[in-house]
């Protein structure tokens, strides 16, 4: 269950959306006046439990999650069992408000009820309460909490004030026991993105089936190193608004597990290259994913990401790649991609492509060629391909050879049928250079509709 804990909630209100849609249930149901003689007040308490377990009470972070406070309401029957059953209290979210003192004594009461079952908790502190409302004791408090709990949790989310953090290693963090921990999310959320000991800030050295570390918003490049060195079986970091951190060196770590790895940055260009340092002192053999958002915009010039080294040392097949907002050398990424015959997706937004004198250029039309279009022996260099997005970047291709490469994989299959069908969607919509090549005919746009009827996806503009 994932809910807000909040006072309200122990004066007998219940959350509003989850309440109006049982509101209308209990309604379509007329419970609202036969409660006492309708049918589903003497099930057994078996099939009761199975029912609320459906109705989502028992999966938190869904939309339609129903509150197990006021489910205990509708009758004393009812009020027994979701009482007495643990599993409809693993799983909580608590959103601290004026009056987190008593919510954290909530929280204590609430999870006490999962007795000895898995933990699912989020903490969000969305206004910095923890650093302006908090009592020392109550502070304490909650980080004892963590702490006994900490052997039972298998999901922790804390999006809180950055100094939190320090105040929770200096209750020794470290010595937490961490058995169950599957899933983490770390996002400082207020305050100074500078720590007192950031080496320290993803500190889960005992995790040893962490699998998902999420970090997000103000994260530096060796709290990620950190959390890679720390965790061996990590399968997804996502790591967004990575900060520069001077003193950041370090060695080839390789990470067998994992296999999803997403860096979003800010736009200044040192970030950018510790964060391409980091990525390639990386070796993840199993490395399906990769998503990089360098910047919003185009750049006009900067730093050259480029993802060669870990790419090529590390013998990964990724399925699917995403690159916004860099600046890439041309001819080294095509060589990227001839590593990577595996690869499903590959969606390039925003991007400035450089030659060899790293002046900015336009994507070729060999580039393009080559992604996507059939060769005479019916060879393809990216043969799984099933979705390319080329948008908001120079091109030096026009909209007729976009015509013609598809046309060489959806109408000439030849006896190479069921790989060159492989590709389904395209969408190239470049930055404008010369309009006269991207004024896409009427007979190109009956091309692209016959295409369309067959079951492909295309978009050109």
């Amino acid at each position: 269950m994932s809910i807000e804990i909040s006072t309200h909630e122990t004066s007998g209100s219940h959350d509003p959306v989850a309440a109006s849609a049982i509101a209308e249930d209990i309604g379509s149901m007329r419970l609202a006046g036969e409660m006492a003689h309708f049918p589903l007040v003497d099930l057994p308490q078996e099939l009761l439990i199975e029912i609320f377990q459906f109705s989502g009470i028992a999966h938190g972070g869904q939309a339609n999650a129903v509150n197990p406070l006021f489910l205990a309401k509708i009758c004393r029957g009812w009020r027994a069992v979701v009482f007495e059953t643990r599993a409809f209290w693993q799983e909580v979210n608590l959103i601290l408000n004026s009056h987190c003192s008593t919510q954290i004594s909530l929280l204590e009461e609430w999870t006490a009820r999962a007795g000895g079952l898995p933990l699912s908790i989020s903490i969000v502190d969305p206004k910095s309460i923890l650093n302006t409302l908090l009592p020392e004791e109550e502070l304490t408090h909650l980080l004892d909490l963590i702490r006994i709990l900490s052997p039972q949790i298998h999901s922790l989310s804390l999006e809180t004030p950055v100094e939190f953090y320090d105040r929770w290693r200096g209750c020794g963090l470290a010595d937490y026991s961490w058995p169950l921990l599957s899933n983490l999310l770390l996002s400082p959320t207020m305050g100074s993105c500078g720590l007192s000991d950031p080496s320290h800030y993803l500190d889960f050295s005992s995790c040893t089936i962490l699998t998902t570390s999420p970090s997000s918003h103000y994260i530096t490049a060796i709290e990620i190193y950190t959390a890679l060195g720390s965790c061996p079986l990590l399968q997804t970091l996502e790591a967004v608004e990575i900060v520069e951190d001077h003193d950041f060196f370090s060695n080839t770590i390789e990470l067998r597990s994992l296999e999803r790895l997403t860096f979003e940055l800010h736009e200044n260009q040192s970030h950018c290259i510790q964060s391409s340092r980091l990525l390639n002192r990386l070796r993840v053999p199993e490395l399906r994913t990769l998503v990089l958002k360098i910047r919003t915009a185009r750049p006009t010039r900067g730093f050259e990401f480029d993802i060669y080294p870990c790419i090529s040392q590390s013998g990964c097949q990724l399925s699917e790649l995403t690159i916004d907002g860099a600046s890439l050398k041309e001819k080294v990424f095509m060589d990227c991609l001839r590593l990577l015959p595996t690869l499903d997706t590959l969606q390039l937004s925003k991007n400035a492509w450089l030659n060899a004198q790293r002046e900015f250029i336009g994507l070729g039309p060999t580039s393009l060629s080559l992604m996507i279009a059939a060769s005479p022996d019916g060879l393809l260099m990216l043969p799984n391909l099933r979705a390319l997005t080329f948008a908001g970047s120079d091109a030096e291709f026009s909209a007729e050879l976009v015509v013609e490469v598809l046309a060489s994989r959806w109408d000439n299959l030849g006896d190479n049928l069921e790989t060159h069908a492989t590709l389904q969607s395209v969408t190239i919509i470049p930055e404008r250079g010369d309009a006269s090549l991207w004024r896409v005919e009427k007979d190109q746009q009956a091309v692209f509709e016959s295409w369309r009827r067959q079951g492909y996806g295309v978009k050109v503009e």
